[in-house]
């Protein structure tokens, strides 16, 4: 498969409910042979927050419930303005740019808050990190081969403390951003 048919996007992982979301990856990643860059999600944190806030801008009109949208702009779009670095870290609003990685160096929890934003992991011998893809992956039947594990499931990361939808839609995006980065890094 071509590295343009194999970069993940936006609609073929939708955000539903908002809060439910999947991202897969693909099993080439956990090859203990394979050396990942460790700096990539880290590196993008500011490419994805630049992202989101323009994606949060396009949701807001679409958002049904007034109050929804009130609090996503006066707690999300005006407190969520800039990256502040600190040491090795980057804050953005009250989210932080946490990353767990495995010894290959891929990202096996991404987390922007414990207490307001949530998290993402990947843990293969957890059944939660494990899907069948429908109605979160909505790949053609050629990419849903290549991702497939086994029993037609996908590897995913499971989402963790994800209450609403800005905090979905940032770790998403970050999540398929950082593996289009990988792609492009193990696939040249």
């Amino acid at each position: 498969m071509e590295i343009s048919q194999l970069l993940l996007t936006k609609e073929e992982l939708p955000i539903l409910h908002d809060s439910c979301f999947q991202i897969p990856i693909h099993p080439k990643l956990l090859d203990p042979e394979i050396n990942l860059n460790p700096k990539i999600a880290k590196e993008i944190f500011p490419k994805v927050a630049e992202e989101w806030r323009n994606d949060l801008i396009k949701h807001i009109p679409e958002e049904k419930d007034l109050e929804k949208r009130e609090w996503y702009e006066n707690a999300f779009l005006k407190s969520h303005d800039k990256i502040v670095k600190e040491y090795d870290s980057q804050s953005f609003g009250t989210w932080r740019d946490e990353i767990q990685l495995s010894d290959n160096g891929l990202v096996v929890g991404f987390s922007i808050s414990r207490n307001g934003g949530g998290s993402l992991y990947f843990n293969k011998d957890n059944d939660l990190c494990q899907s069948f893809g429908k109605p979160y992956i909505r790949f053609s039947d050629e990419k849903a081969k290549e991702f497939e594990f086994k029993d037609k499931r996908f590897l995913v990361y499971a989402p963790h403390n994800i209450d609403f939808y800005p905090g979905a839609l940032f770790l998403r995006n970050w999540a398929i951003e950082y593996m289009n980065e990988v792609f492009r890094e193990i696939f040249k």
